[in-house]
């Protein structure tokens, strides 16, 4: 049978048992991390002897376990250490259990490790959760330390004429007489005279635009210009390229770096390649600061998406 015994006392209960609880674990992270300054003031102590400090961990190890019982493994002494180490120089977060903070090791990036530890505290995390995020991290760092090495992204061949578009097969649609059916991009057809079409058949897929908003560090929103007064709104998602998610230090520093640029310089030329599964269009992006001529920009322009990986912004992509 069950029966109710939430009253206010037991509430009272409840919050004081919470509140020794809390104290309990504060004092256990407390305790490591005085341990870990212990050990390393220690190690300096040892005037290089070779071997000193493996050797510290295993025999403090084998007799604090003699005297303590489990919990001072060679493994629990030597994070102990690096907890200590880790925040020599501040106070560990005392919201966080020991668990927690040994959950946050891997991370080396002081900015992610403070963003994360706010996290864990606003969301409640759970350790699976922390092992995710913490996976996240350490991929985009190891992918952005891979892109470190000098890559030279495939440009379209910026000799190549904007605005050149491909013919629709007479038997796939209709037209007038005397005149043909022209692929200007992004599912835009559009019918105009024979006489012009020698203008067109190889389609360069290259468009002059204006920037509306910058949405992170590789998506754009843009007004292309498709040409005969035809105009499309487009999102587009930067070709070959990754930024990290906003949010993280990363990639609010990719997101402010474009924003700048294309707040400085809104009249760009892209070329577009296939879309996402997000149906974004894939372009090349180019811009020349003070220029709003298409052709300018596209012969002598920066080359938005190799910007970024020179800088370590953003990481090589497959869609």
């Amino acid at each position: 049978m069950s029966i109710s015994i939430k009253t206010d006392h037991y509430a009272i209960l409840v919050r004081e048992i919470t509140a020794f609880y809390s104290q309990a674990r504060h004092a256990l992270v407390e305790s490591y991390w005085q341990i870990g300054r212990r050990i390393v003031e220690q190690e300096a102590q040892s005037d290089g002897q070779a071997g000193y400090g493996a050797g510290l961990l295993e025999q403090l190890s084998e007799d604090l376990s003699t005297q303590l019982g489990t919990g001072c493994s060679v493994r629990n002494l030597r994070n102990m250490r690096r907890f200590y180490l880790d925040n020599r120089n501040r106070q560990p977060a005392a919201d966080l259990s020991w668990s927690q903070h040994v959950e946050l090791m891997p991370i080396t990036n002081k900015a992610e490790k403070l963003r994360l530890e706010r996290q864990i505290v606003s969301e409640k995390l759970s350790r699976r959760q922390i092992r995710q995020e913490v996976s996240e991290l350490k991929k985009d760092e190891q992918a952005l330390q891979q892109d470190k090495i000098p890559i030279t992204l495939p440009e379209p061949n910026r000799q190549r004429g904007l605005q050149c578009y491909g013919l629709i097969a007479p038997e796939i649609t209709s037209r007038s007489r005397g005149a043909v059916v022209v692929d200007c991009g992004f599912n835009i057809w559009r019918e105009m005279p024979r006489k012009e079409a020698a203008l067109h058949g190889d389609p360069s897929y290259t468009y002059p635009a204006k920037v509306e908003s910058v949405i992170d560090g590789d998506t754009l929103w843009v007004v292309v210009d498709c040409g005969g007064k035809i105009l499309t709104r487009q999102k587009l998602r930067l070709h070959r390229i990754d930024t990290p998610e906003q949010g993280t230090p990363q990639g609010d520093k990719a997101t402010r770096f474009v924003k700048r640029i294309m707040k400085k310089s809104p009249d760009i030329v892209i070329c577009t390649h296939h879309y996402d599964k997000y149906a974004r269009y894939l372009a090349d992006v180019f811009y020349l600061p003070g220029s709003t001529n298409p052709k300018r920009i596209y012969t002598q322009g920066h080359y938005l998406n190799q910007q970024l990986v020179n800088k370590g912004l953003a990481r090589l992509w497959k869609p």
